[in-house]
């Protein structure tokens, strides 16, 4: 058994228990496009309704550093091909319905790591007072979604660690081009 499968199995069987059964099929969702997407969607038009112009601009970096980032694992998803544990394994918990076979890498934690990233690097310009806090939380969920991947048995360990990979790279060449990509 190869290292990814052993430790998947330990997320899938060794961490269950009834809470977790209960709450992580609905925390896996926060981290999907979908959700995401209406997420900064509505960021934007919140800071555009009160004109507040620093979460607007930063709403809409976020936005292309999580399209980018999403771009990129669909793309690698196609071309690595790897089925799902649901689809290669037996005796597994499948605590969600996926309709998509292909496993690698994580779109969720692609996702999910893409827009925390990029609000941990400029949350102090949107939170002066509370950014380190907020961070925390930001961090927290960053870390709970691919958790909740490989616990309701639809990602290998390796899926989630390629798909934060790829959100953290996105959100920092975002981050990093920023200044040429909005100008005031």
């Amino acid at each position: 058994m190869n290292i990814n499968v052993y430790l998947f199995y330990i997320f899938n069987h060794n961490l269950q228990n009834p809470l977790f059964d209960s709450v992580m099929p609905v925390v896996t969702h926060f981290g999907g496009f979908k959700f995401l997407a209406v997420v900064l969607i509505c960021i934007i038009v919140y800071a555009h309704i009160k004109k507040k112009k620093t979460l607007k601009r930063l709403g809409i970096l976020a936005l292309i550093a999580f399209l980018c980032s999403d771009l990129v694992a669909a793309v690698l998803k196609h071309i690595v091909n790897e089925p799902r544990p649901f689809v290669s394994l037996d005796n597994l918990r499948l605590l969600i319905e996926e309709a998509d076979p292909l496993s690698f890498p994580s779109g969720h934690t692609t996702s999910t790591f893409s827009v925390v990233t990029f609000f941990i690097l400029n949350m102090k310009q949107l939170a002066e007072r509370h950014y380190k806090l907020i961070n925390v939380l930001l961090i927290i969920f960053a870390l709970i979604v691919p958790f909740s991947r490989m616990y309701v048995g639809v990602h290998y360990p390796g899926d989630v660690l390629a798909g934060a990979i790829i959100g953290i790279g996105g959100a920092l060449l975002i981050n990093h081009f920023k200044d040429s990509i909005l100008r005031d």
